[in-house]
């Protein structure tokens, strides 16, 4: 790795803690590793205090902005006020759509290298007539002033190519990096699960995740119900918080599985929960490649997902875990079943997807990557 600038900045409009999160923090120690200062600036919104307040524990320095609409032109007075003078901007997209003004800030205030990671793939959504139409050509042009894009997964990388056409020499993909020896801790699942009002024979399985619509939830909890029928120890627990708590709580009664579904609420010890569980499971209706698999991976844990964005990068389908088509309950049930029926395989599962993490996913491999994009730009730019 060549000579870097001492300071570089990190830009996101992070609305939670969830998976985007988690890769900044983890790259940011990675560059404070590296004896380099990160500079955070991350919009002020409630739902993201507590990451916010967590990375200042850690002694990073932090500095909140008002966040704006993706086309407010303040948008772009706050972030140049922000990146004035920063060589190397690094900017943490949750969305495609996320941190538009800044990039171009970021581009017009001198910076020799601007750096995004794209989250999701997501195609653009609007409520009014072509919408959807200009919001691409938007995010499109703003993209163009981008001298490097970082998908998280091929497919991911695929993706945003079709759907926003960045050039293909300018966007690569490097696959999310986890820290494994965060879930090597000797932890006794039996007593986490006292705690949480479960029994030791409990089936327990686990969704990590924000209450939101592409997640899926309301198909877990109709999966809980018709697998339960052939699990009668079937338990479940929703790790996370969000807008569809509520909705998520009524469902549960309708379906009449409210004894089987655990709501804990938004945690910070998941390696906890995972040692406490049987299996993780994902029914989202859309990811990139998501954190929260590579981490169950990491404790060992068979992984019941939906067959969507990078997701199958990291589950080997029969391997590591299975994978079914999104939105069926039907099959989530069967898979449930399937698992939870045949401990020895669920425990081979476990094994191979540790094994992959630790071939696959480390996050010393992950950041070195990142550090590579931003030698070869800073180089190719002259900079000595």
């Amino acid at each position: 790795m060549g000579r870097l600038p001492d300071t570089i900045a990190f830009f996101t409009d992070a609305r939670a803690w969830g998976g985007a999160e988690v890769y900044l923090m983890q790259l940011l120690a990675g560059v404070r590793a590296a004896g380099l200062e990160p500079r955070v600036f991350c919009a002020d919104r409630p739902d993201a205090h507590a990451w916010i307040e967590e990375l200042t524990r850690r002694g990073y320095s932090v500095e909140r902005y008002r966040p704006t609409k993706e086309f407010n032109p303040l948008g772009y007075l706050i972030a140049r006020r922000l990146l004035r003078g920063f060589e190397l901007v690094h900017i943490n997209k949750t969305h495609p759509r996320d941190s538009l003004p800044a990039i171009v800030a970021a581009r017009w205030s001198g910076a020799r290298g601007v750096v995004a990671t794209e989250h999701l793939a997501l195609a653009p959504d609007s409520h009014y007539p072509m919408g959807r139409r200009m919001i691409t050509f938007l995010v499109r042009c703003t993209n163009r002033l981008l001298d490097r894009t970082i998908a998280v997964s091929e497919l991911s990388r695929d993706m945003l190519i079709e759907k926003y056409r960045i050039p293909p020499d300018r966007i690569v993909a490097i696959r999310n990096g986890i820290d494994i020896a965060r879930f090597d801790d000797d932890v006794d699942g039996d007593a986490v699960r006292a705690e949480l009002g479960l029994a030791p024979n409990d089936r327990v399985a686990i969704l990590i995740g924000r209450f939101a619509a592409r997640k899926g939830h309301n198909y877990a909890m109709r999966a809980v119900r018709l697998a339960s029928a052939r699990v009668p120890d079937l338990r479940m627990i929703f790790a996370g918080d969000g807008e569809l708590e509520s909705e998520l709580r009524a469902e549960a009664a309708e379906l009449g599985v409210s004894d089987r579904v655990l709501f804990v609420g938004f945690r910070r010890d998941i390696p906890r929960l995972l040692a406490a569980s049987d299996l993780l499971l994902l029914p989202s209706e859309d990811e990139c490649l998501p954190f929260v698999i590579l981490e169950a991976m990491s404790s060992r844990l068979p992984v019941i997902a939906t067959d969507v964005g990078g997701i199958s990068e990291a589950v080997d389908d029969g391997r590591t875990g299975i994978l079914v088509r999104p939105r069926d309950a039907e099959g989530l049930a069967d898979a449930m079943v399937e698992v939870l029926g045949d401990r020895d395989r669920a425990r081979a599962m476990g094994l191979e997807g540790r094994r992959k993490v630790e071939a696959e996913f480390s996050l010393e491999a992950c950041s070195a990557a990142v550090f590579d994009v931003y030698d070869e730009l800073l180089t190719r730019k002259g900079r000595t």
